[in-house]
């Protein structure tokens, strides 16, 4: 019976080494190093086996590097878990739910409330009440209002999906207690993540006194190149028994002017048929400066 408590503790004791340095290797297999050369050479890669005279770095598919100590100035370990949970910027962006006049199919998060205005003339408010659901209310002075709640899911780590569908009033502006009532669809898709953005949009109504559906389609996108700049653009065509009514286009620079409020700031440009009587016919776009305003609470 001793000798077989002996034999038992001398297997523990050799093996306790190699288990340690299956830990370490196994460990060491879920780092990237930053390895700088006495020569001034920097060289990434998973560390896929270490020792105290070198070390091997996988640099590539089914290419690997061997470094020997003595040829090292420097290394830096990074782990895998640091780089998944390091996010690109400190903050979050305030108003990445929406280009400049159309939204992103990302939304509001829950409980937050923002707000977005276009020439302190419009006004558009989204609540988050779920990770999946958001409601909007807004409007053009008191003229135009609307109403509506919007749906959106990831569908891959890469595509967001959304879909907002609002009630629409539009008041006389003859004084007549008469009003236009109608409903306004508007399904996207975007690629990319919060900071980064392509968007995707179709747009579809039906208003009280038009026959036939108004439809139309938009192409955004946004990009957030530090912690306060983001820059948008969008193009737009709506329709209107199939002929093309109304164009927009924009670039917008969003600035953060502090953890809760966004200036925005750009050049926009439109055209339709309303304003052939102030521009001629032959103007592409009528350019106009562009200035808005949103917060985050």
């Amino acid at each position: 019976m001793k000798v077989i408590v002996k034999i038992a503790l001398v297997s523990i004791l050799f093996l306790i080494p190699f288990i340690f340095f299956c830990q370490q290797d196994s460990l060491s297999s879920n780092n990237i190093a930053v390895v700088q050369l006495t020569t001034g050479k920097e060289i990434r890669g998973i560390v896929i086996y270490e020792d105290d005279l070198k070390i091997v770095l996988e640099t590539g598919k089914n290419k690997s590097v061997e470094i020997y100590r003595t040829k090292i100035k420097s290394i830096e370990i990074i782990s895998s878990n640091d780089i998944k949970n390091k996010s690109e910027f400190d903050s979050e962006s305030i108003n990445y739910s929406q280009n400049c006049f159309l939204p992103t199919a990302y939304i509001t998060k829950k409980n937050e409330l923002y707000f977005n205005s276009h020439y302190s003339t419009t006004y558009n408010l989204k609540l988050g009440i779920d990770k999946n659901f958001e409601v909007n209310a807004g409007g053009v002075g008191i003229v135009y209002n609307y109403m509506g709640i919007c749906y959106s899911a990831e569908l891959f780590d890469f595509l967001q999906f959304g879909t907002t569908v609002f009630g629409t009033c539009l008041f006389s502006l003859d004084g007549s207690l008469d009003s236009e009532f109608g409903t306004i669809i508007i399904p996207r898709l975007s690629i990319g993540n919060e900071n980064r953005n392509i968007t995707i949009g179709f747009v579809g109504a039906s208003i009280q006194n038009f026959n036939n559906w108004i439809n139309g389609g938009y192409f955004g996108a946004q990009r957030r190149i530090n912690e306060r700049w983001t820059i948008a653009g969008e193009l737009t065509t709506i329709n209107l028994d199939t002929y093309n009514y109304f164009y927009l286009g924009n670039v917008i620079a969003k600035f953060r002017r502090n953890s809760t409020v966004n200036w925005n700031f750009g050049l926009a440009g439109i055209r339709f048929p309303g304003l052939s009587a102030l521009f001629p016919s032959d103007y592409a776009f009528i350019p106009i400066p562009y200035f808005g305003y949103s917060r985050s609470f």
